[in-house]
């Protein structure tokens, strides 16, 4: 297979500048150290494996710290998919979990303690559940009666910006081993999240001149409980079971206050609100039997019932000047589940040949119903009408699935498949309606090993998207005075996706992945016009191309023992034809679907031009302290609605510091600062006259927020250990 990718990269004079300062920023933190670097992890048939001495250098508390020191890796939680059909790149002894947890939270419940060893496995593994992935780890853990240590524990405290209060986070995880061959896993965890936001918006014609101003507090609290248990457990020889159930409930509430001044100071609005979320829990359980079945052959049963649910009642009272009083109310509530049962049968035809056949079900159904009603100077209340208010859809699905791993020859393996996939969707409430589809989405991979050090990937597999049941009813955002109606005509997004990709390791822990990609996609998921309102939809066919890169490397080279660079990066063009303006554009990037980075250094990049994570990290054994910083930045992003577009632009990178100690072991105690630099974003709102097809600008709303999800600078306290 051979992919051709033509490409243009274009880079501006203020991401060039971005780019150098991230770079110059960890040059000039980075400073000498003295001792020896750890031991090199072994290399045996084509694998990297990682025995747990390899991350002690790191003290790790538990297997996500370690998963997260694998040079050239980054773990992936899965893209959002029905069922089982697309999974992450994580195994636990050999196994997929049988949970739609994230990889990194399941990773998060397993102590340090009891891994033995982590292996870094090329997709075309015959033995194990690759499942299209090019690159996967296996967490092999061991049995706690063989290791102690089964308990971990982690404290912190968390200022965030501007809020003048602090958060915490308590978590707890337990191994018991109740047999020789069973252990169960316990894990509890109470995080807390207290924040403010500060934004204000001029408000100005499309001449520039001010006709008022705009300022927004918001006061968050967010207050969470999560308690979880997982089992694994061999009955006998030749068989294993693992289950677990995961419950997690949360209390959380929103202050809004809102006031508004004609361009000459005088008050315009005032509003002030309250947006309480009762009733919000999620739950999950899930489990998984696999069966030796000799000659060959095993059998391997999966399922999982998972339900959420949320209430979310807003009330606002804004006072219009000079002598208009309304009160308005929202009323949410929402109710989510998926069942799913999934059977694989596997054989190993010969040493050349591992044949998978099987069958997966699944039924899922969100139910909403949403009321608005105003309350005009204490006179009636009157509902306020809402196309698509009320929805319920279901959907029941059935799909079979065939692949062949074939070992053409020590160097060269291929993994290709097909499966099917017919499902039903009905939609009853305020739209009644019932459709069918049915997919056919081959796949193959090829995987060449060129040696020791150098591996060529090549792929080619046409993908189905998750559609989002949410979008088929209607959302309204009061306080930014937007609302996007609900579609019962929606379509997933299909795309035919190609990647071609070469991984080097030059030492165990140089690491370097360099990766294009093409995708052809139909049906793009955006927003569209519906009756003279935006609504979710689909606008047609899109292309996406880019480049991928990731890399790791010790910098003793350069003068810094026990130091590491790791750089994970991403660069892409996507073009569709906006359905408004008839005009090439990129996908829109709605900020309440595409999220950003925050937290953790991970690579966030949904249909952003372009995003990177660069870490560096330095380790002082003599002083039992190691250090080190992350630069995180992403690319501007713009959201298409009929009469406006929304821009968000931040003028630096994320700037991420730690510093911990390991002097009290088996204690880590670390004091950390996240978005030190703190830089404001820019949201800036330009309203069309009509529509954005006549190309007259009529007016802007340009907001600098101070806080909230991007731009608060967040300090903290943790200390975590074992026992």
């Amino acid at each position: 297979m051979v992919l051709a990718v033509t490409m243009r990269v274009e880079v501006t004079r203020g991401q060039a500048r971005r780019w150098a300062a991230s770079a110059l920023v960890l040059a000039a933190l980075a400073g000498p150290a003295m001792a020896q670097p750890p031991q090199p992890a072994p290399v045996s048939d084509g694998q990297t494996v990682y025995p747990a001495a390899f991350f002690a250098p790191y003290n790790p508390v538990n297997a996500s710290d370690m998963v997260a020191r694998v040079p050239g890796f980054e773990l992936k939680d899965g893209d959002e998919r029905r069922g089982f059909a697309s999974a992450g790149n994580l195994l636990i002894n050999g196994e997929r979990p049988s949970s739609k947890t994230a990889a990194s939270e399941l990773l998060k419940r397993i102590p340090a303690s009891n891994v033995t060893r982590i292996e870094l496995l090329s997709g075309a593994n015959a033995g194990l559940d690759v499942r299209g992935q090019s690159q996967l780890v296996n967490v092999v853990v061991a049995q706690t009666a063989a290791k102690g240590d089964g308990t971990t524990w982690s404290l912190g405290l968390r200022h965030l910006q501007y809020s003048n209060r602090v958060g915490w986070l308590v978590q707890a995880s337990r191994a018991v081993q109740l047999s020789p061959q069973a252990e169960l896993g316990l894990d509890v965890q109470f995080p807390n999240l207290l924040g403010r936001g500060d934004s204000r918006d001029r408000l100005v014609t499309a001449s520039g001149v001010q006709t008022g101003a705009r300022r927004l507090l918001g006061k968050p609290q967010y207050i969470g409980a999560q308690g979880s248990a997982t089992l694994r457990w061999r009955p006998t020889s030749m068989d294993t079971v693992n289950a677990n159930i995961q419950f997690a409930p949360t209390w959380n509430h929103l202050d809004t206050i809102q006031s508004e001044v004609t361009g000459t100071g005088a008050p315009r609005s005032l509003l002030i609100g309250r947006s309480d979320f009762e009733a919000n829990y999620t739950g999950e359980l899930g489990a998984d039997w696999e069966r030796q079945l000799g000659g060959g052959l095993s059998a391997k049963l999966v399922t999982l019932v998972s339900n959420g649910s949320v209430d979310q009642n807003d009330v606002f009272n804004i006072q219009n000047f000079p002598a208009t009083f309304v009160t308005r109310t929202q009323d949410r509530t929402t109710r989510n589940g998926e069942r799913i049962a999934r059977g694989r049968l596997k054989w190993t035809v010969n040493p050349a040949h591992t044949l998978e056949f099987g069958g997966e079900g699944a039924f899922n159904y969100r139910d909403t119903t949403f009321n608005i009603t105003n309350q005009i100077g204490g006179g009636p209340v009157v509902k306020v009408p809402l196309a698509v208010s009320d929805a319920r859809v279901e959907e029941t699905r059935g799909e079979v699935f065939a692949t062949d791993i074939w070992t053409v020859s020590p160097a060269l393996t291929l993994e290709y498949g097909l499966s099917v996939e017919a499902s039903r969707i009905t939609q009853t409430g305020d739209q009644q309606k019932e459709r069918s589809f049915r997919f056919v989405k081959p796949r193959a991979t090829a995987t060449w090993t060129m040696g020791p050090a150098g591996t060529l990937r090549a792929s080619l597999i046409r993908d189905v998207a998750q559609l989002d049941f949410a979008e088929f009813s209607s959302t309204v955002d009061f306080v930014n005075a937007a609302a996007t109606q609900g579609n019962p005509e929606l379509v997933p997004e299909k795309a035919w996706k190609a990647r071609l990709e070469w991984e080097t390791r030059l030492a165990p822990r140089t690491a370097l992945t360099i990766a294009a990609f093409a995708d052809r996609v139909d049906d793009v998921r955006d927003l569209v016009e519906i009756a003279g309102a935006d609504a979710f939809g689909n606008i047609g066919r899109g292309s996406r191309l880019g480049l991928e890169a990731r890399a790791a490397t010790p910098l003793a080279f350069i003068g810094l023992p026990n130091a590491e660079l790791r750089f994970n990066g991403v660069w892409q063009r996507t073009q569709v034809t906006d359905p408004i303006t008839g005009e090439k554009r990129s996908f829109s990037v709605p900020l309440e679907r595409q999220g950003a980075t925050s937290g953790s250094p991970t690579l966030n990049l949904g249909n952003k031009d372009w995003a990177y994570v660069l870490t560096f990290r330095q380790s002082m054994p003599s002083w039992q302290l190691s250090w080190g910083a992350s630069v995180i930045d992403w690319a501007d992003r713009n959201e298409y609605r009929r009469i406006e577009v929304i821009s968000y632009e931040r003028p630096l990178p994320k700037l991420d510091l730690f510093i911990e100690t390991t002097a009290i072991r088996p204690v880590t105690a670390r004091l950390f600062v996240n978005n030190l630099l703190a830089p404001p974003e820019t949201r800036t709102r330009e309203f069309y006259l009509g529509s954005r097809a006549g190309g007259i600008t009529e007016r802007l709303e340009i907001r600098k927020a101070l806080g909230g999800p991007e731009g608060l600078r967040t300090m903290g306290f943790q200390v975590s250990g074992r026992f």
